[in-house]
């Protein structure tokens, strides 16, 4: 049996999540972020510049884990030479 999302789950169980990662911090995209990384108690900051959600790039392992395997949020990840 595969997990298929349904037209009544709820945003944050369906949305997809974009995390764009560079040499020392990953930019994230996403709806509902912020509890996500209050439960793993992971520091974060906006980036005035990219407009997003930032974190360190060693927290990015802990977010996927949870995103994907607990939760089954599709998550797209994508290398960014620019810091």
């Amino acid at each position: 049996m595969t997990w298929t999302p349904t037209l009544f789950d709820e945003p944050t169980t369906r949305a997809t999540v974009s995390v764009d990662v560079g040499p020392r911090s990953a930019w994230l995209t996403g709806y509902g972020l912020n509890g996500y990384l209050d439960e793993l108690d992971c520091p974060r900051m906006w980036c005035p510049v990219r407009k997003r959600l930032t974190i360190p790039v060693d927290r990015v392992g802990d977010l996927l884990a949870l995103l994907e395997h607990r939760d089954h949020r599709v998550v797209e990840l994508r290398s960014v030479a620019e810091a």
